[in-house]
Parts: structure tokens; sequence; C-alpha cells
């Protein structure tokens, strides 16, 4: 059976995660996404977590071995197009004639500034969906502002519930943007329904997603709750409202948590059962759940006296045969070996053209007829424009050499050091 999104065909100029990633479900579902470059401004995802480059012994192409991207960029074919061009920017625009959709996130105004923006694409294309994955959103005083995930984290609000009590405000994560991976998945999904909408209607439409607000809705109760008592929602670390205990605790192996989450006080009982201290249960200090929440660091000392003698995983394990939620904490290296995640065929290894064997994480979910899958991997810089410009938009050979010998078409970087 055919995959879900065979015969759509998305002309992709997103960059890093939030884009990326995006179209890369769409892809990994039967979509045909063309990704599209430039030579002077390739995906910088190209240039992370690459190793030593300027070295004589280095790898002669490291823009074509970065993890980050090949992980976000699977599936796709990948032409080079200098969109600053005037014939780069002719040839972008047969490309749109032939797609479904568009996809990008660059800052505010640089597609009209290139000539490419949502009311040229639909002179091309009346029918053409476009999916902006912008910072801010198109308007708006602020909509011209630059972000990564990190400043977002800021702005939406959510680094204002982050970090401990009595502490400043700690970003979602350091290593993995929080705020990108969201806007990723809500992107995936409202293209679709736009694809939808104009299987109905016929007609295209411009999706404007401010990754900004996705982020505050994500938090909509705390606002909320500001407007209902007028209460600032406070920075609490691992403890909340509704959950005692609710923490990390150390175990036995080396820098080894468990994390233990104890709803009410019935599961109290459970869990006082079950690291065999069923005193607890009955013992006035930790009655009731606001005493436990009130007596936090006593009640760690007594926790970590049991799971100090444990490892994180029989811990977990013991505790969720008893009813408890608990999970182990686990460290990169471990999710890769996960016997659940394994068995579930939440990793795929393939071969890739430059960076060699690699695993990528498949998708969060399945669907039973068309599963997601990886069928190449990322293309090299430049890898398919010949094939696209002959083959779909019927270039001639000679028009191709034209577009080279301008500069418009590469398969390497310009006037870039890598570092």
């Amino acid at each position: 059976m055919e995959q879900a999104l065979k015969g759509i065909r998305i002309a992709d100029l997103t960059i890093i995660t939030a884009g990326a990633c995006a179209t890369q479900m769409l892809a990994d579902l039967g979509a045909e996404v063309i990704k599209v470059e430039s030579g002077t401004y390739p995906d910088p995802f190209r240039y992370w977590q690459q190793g030593p480059a300027d070295t004589s012994d280095g790898p002669p192409d490291p823009w074509n071995r970065s993890p980050s991207f090949n992980m976000v960029n699977r599936n796709k074919r990948g032409i080079c197009l200098d969109l600053k061009h005037p014939a780069g920017r002719e040839t972008f625009l047969k490309l749109v004639a032939k797609s479904d959709a568009v996809t990008e996130n660059f800052r505010q105004g640089v597609m009209d500034r290139l000539g490419i923006g949502y009311e040229t694409l639909r002179e091309v294309n009346p029918g053409i969906v476009m999916l902006s994955l912008g910072s801010q959103g198109s308007g708006g005083p602020e909509s011209h502002y630059g972000s990564y995930g990190s400043t977002l984290d800021a702005l939406s609000g959510l680094m204002g519930i982050t970090g401990y009590e009595d502490s400043h405000p700690i970003w979602s994560s350091g290593e993995v943007n929080y705020p990108d991976q969201v806007a990723s998945i809500f992107g995936a999904g409202i293209l679709l329904a736009a694809l939808r909408q104009r299987a109905k209607s016929g007609k295209g439409t411009h999706i404007d997603l401010s990754q900004r607000e996705l982020i505050t809705t994500m938090i909509g109760e705390q606002v909320l709750e500001y407007t209902i008592d007028v209460r600032q929602p406070r920075q609490q670390g691992n403890a909340r409202p509704e959950f005692a205990p609710n923490d990390c605790y150390r175990c036995a192996d080396d820098d080894g948590w468990v994390a233990i989450s104890v709803a009410g006080d019935e599961e109290w009982r459970r869990f006082a059962a079950a690291i065999e201290r069923p005193e607890l249960a009955t013992d006035e200090r930790f009655a009731t759940h606001l005493e436990r929440r009130g007596r936090a660091h006593e009640l760690r000392e007594i926790i970590e006296q049991w799971t100090s003698r444990r490892d994180k995983q029989a811990a977990m394990e013991l505790l969720q045969r008893a009813g408890v939620r608990a999970g182990a904490v686990r460290t990169g290296a471990e999710l890769l070996g996960d016997p659940h995640l394994n068995d579930r065929g939440y990793y795929v290894p393939i071969e890739n053209t430059r960076a060699g064997h690699q695993t990528l994480r498949l998708a969060p979910y399945h669907l039973s007829e068309t599963p997601p899958r990886v069928e190449r991997p990322a293309p090299t810089l430049g890898q398919d424009t010949e094939d696209v410009l002959r083959d779909l938009l019927g270039l001639h050979d000679d028009e191709i050499e034209d577009l080279a010998r301008e500069g418009v078409i590469a398969n390497s970087p310009k006037g870039r050091r890598v570092r």
C-alpha cells in the first residue's frame, strides 16, 4: 500500500529544527520534500556537531556529515539554488508551480525581499499552500525580532515558570530547544489541514504560525490563573501542587536517578508498602498531601534511604508494579539501547552517503497500514539539483550548465570557512 502522503510535493526552504523537522515528518509518511538551499547560505545545521574541520586530515566535505542535519532531513531530495540571483528565483518559481506547498522559517520579510512572498507564489500557483513557521508571526510590533528556541522560552512565558523557588529562570533545555520541537509537530499538522482545505475548495492559503504564541498556548492555564486571582505563577523546581512526593531521587548506580510522582493518599499507601515502610502510611507527619508537600526535605531522606540501595531500573520496575508512577532517568546512550523503544521499532539504521552508518529515531506514532519509513539519508548539498531541474522542471543540459557557470547552482558552500 502506498504511503499516506505519497503524491504531495513540498518545496522546503526551512532550516535548523522547527521547519526541517516538520517537513521530515511529512517525508517519512511519503511526501516528496525537495529541500532548497543556497551555496552562499546552506542550512546552518550542516555546521553543527560536525567535529574538527579546519585540519588537513579532516573530511573534505564536513557540511555533509552533521548528525543534527542528517537526522531532520532524511527522506528529502536536496537542490542548491541562489535565490538572490534572478535565474535562481525564476527556477524556484518553476518548482512552486509544480508543488503543493512551500515551507519556510526565515526571519520576517526575507521571503518578500527575495521576491518569493506568498502573493508572488500564488500568482504562479493559485493552489499553493505556504507555511511560515515564524518566530513572532507576521504581524505585531515585534514581528521583525529574531529568535532561537532559548529566547522563545523567555518571550513566551515558559521561562517565567521554570527554575527553582527564589532562583533565576532556567531554559527548558540547553541541549534541545523545546519550542522548536513543539513547533515542528504543530507545523506538520496544520499544513495537512490546509492541504485538506485546498482539496475541498481548490484554493491555497498562507499559514502564519507564530512559534512564540504556540508556546504561550501551552502554558495557557498559568495565564488564566493570573486573570482569575492575579496570582503570579511561581517557580517550583520539580515540585507540583498536585503531587507529593514529586522529584528525582538518587539511586545506587553511578549518577543514577529515578523520578517518582505520587498522586493522592491511596497511592501514597501503595508507595509506602512498596518501599517496605508501611508505617509511613499512618505517620501523622505524612498523612495528607499538604503535609507531605511541607515536609519534602524530610521525605527525601527517607525515600533515598530506599532508592540509594537500588539501581534506577530496579527501583522503577518495583514501583510501577505497585501502581506508583516512576521513571528511570535515561541518558542518551541508554536510550539507544532501550529495550522498549527498540521493541517498538523506534530506531532505524541507515547508511549515509558521506557520514557512514547512523542510527536515526523514527516517529512516536504508528500507522497500521502505512507506517512512516526512512528510505533515504539526508541529501548532500545540491545532491539532486540536476535531476530535479532536468526531470521535474524540464530544463535542458545547456540551461543547467549555464546556471552552474553563473553560480546559481552548486554542490559545496561558497565563500564560507567551515569551523
